[in-house]
């Protein structure tokens, strides 16, 4: 009898152990031309069975990805923003990936670390919307000598500081910090992107900027300042945009336009001022505009316009002033070129 239970024991000692083995072995699954293997929500290794220049590993569940999972991988595109919640991203989570061109990180909840980013040497795009990232830590984008699309809105940032955009390509083309909660912007944060084309930072908590908020970004066309509370627009804050076209400044709380605010917009095309609190447009308001055409001043509280208010102007195609306390615009007092289009009601 205790013979019998002696093998009994390790009858069942031997499956047991066969089974917990088992268990350890990671699943593995084809999605397209890759093999992508999993275990307990941690991504160990990805294989490539043949040519395929995107990879999309979703629906996983994911919570990690381990240093080196990826085995020389030649895709262009990555997509891990699909019923993902990675959280635990090192450096070496992305070796493996010489060719990689676009990122796509949205909807995890990934926090931003110094030189997270720094083997991807090829990333042209880098898309991080929607993962509760709380701050920039500084190189965190470092490495990254080809990227020129940044997607960071949809976060929680907020502030930028002066170390944010550390190390970060210079050729950067288009930034976007749209719906955080950025109520601060150090002077010269964005000092090191001059090649910047396009800048959001609407959709957050700013009520005023430093004069040096922009700095070094004079080959920016288009800034969206849009749905913060700004209450003011200072003389010297714009003067370094140069080159810019486009402004966004609508939904604001601004009362106040000091006079040569927009004195070094030599190139700016459109201006959106709607949805403000403007009482009144003085003579020098719009001073340096020689190239403006599209001039939005709709639902503020204008009631007063200043002769030869829009002199500078002389481009003008629209002028929207609907929603305002004013039911008629002289155009040869006002200074507007003849052949404006002005909207005073809808």
């Amino acid at each position: 009898m205790s013979r019998f239970l002696l093998l009994l024991s390790q009858v069942i000692l031997i499956l047991s152990t066969r089974v917990s083995s088992e268990k350890k072995e990671p699943t593995c699954q084809n999605m397209d031309a890759y093999n992508v293997c999993y275990y307990k929500g941690v991504l160990v290794e990805v294989t490539q069975r043949r040519f395929e220049n995107r990879l999309y590993i979703s629906d996983l569940d994911l919570l990690a990805i381990r240093e080196d999972a990826f085995k020389n991988v030649t895709a262009t595109h990555l997509y891990l923003n699909q019923n993902n919640r990675i959280s635990v991203l090192k450096r070496g989570s992305f070796r493996g990936l010489p060719k990689l061109e676009r990122l796509h990180l949205d909807d995890n909840v990934v926090s931003l670390s110094e030189h997270l980013f720094a083997e991807l040497g090829h990333l042209q795009s880098l898309s991080m919307v929607f993962n509760r990232i709380n701050s920039i830590p500084r190189d965190s984008f470092a490495g990254l000598s080809s990227l020129m699309w940044l997607y960071l809105g949809h976060n929680d940032i907020p502030a930028i500081e002066a170390e944010s955009f550390s190390n970060l390509n210079p050729g950067l083309l288009y930034l976007w910090l749209n719906n955080n909660k950025i109520a601060r912007v150090t002077p010269g944060s964005f000092a090191g992107l001059t090649e910047l084309n396009r800048l959001h930072l609407d959709y957050n908590q700013l009520e005023s900027l430093p004069n040096a908020a922009f700095r070094g970004l004079n080959k920016l066309e288009d800034l969206y300042l849009n749905n913060n509370q700004i209450t003011s627009v200072p003389e010297a804050l714009l003067r370094d945009l140069v080159g810019l076209k486009r402004l966004y400044l609508q939904q604001n709380e601004i009362s106040t336009l000091e006079p040569g605010a927009f004195q070094g917009l030599s190139q700016l095309e459109r201006l959106r001022l709607d949805g403000n609190k403007l009482s009144r447009i003085a003579a020098d308001t719009f001073t340096g505009l020689v190239k403006l055409e599209d001039l939005n001043l709709s639902d503020n509280n204008i009631h007063a316009i200043d002769n030869g208010a829009f002199a500078d102007v002389v481009e003008l195609r629209n002028l929207y002033f609907n929603g305002n306390n004013v039911t008629e615009i002289d155009k040869k007092i006002s200074g507007l070129p003849s052949e404006v289009t002005v909207v005073l009601a809808l």
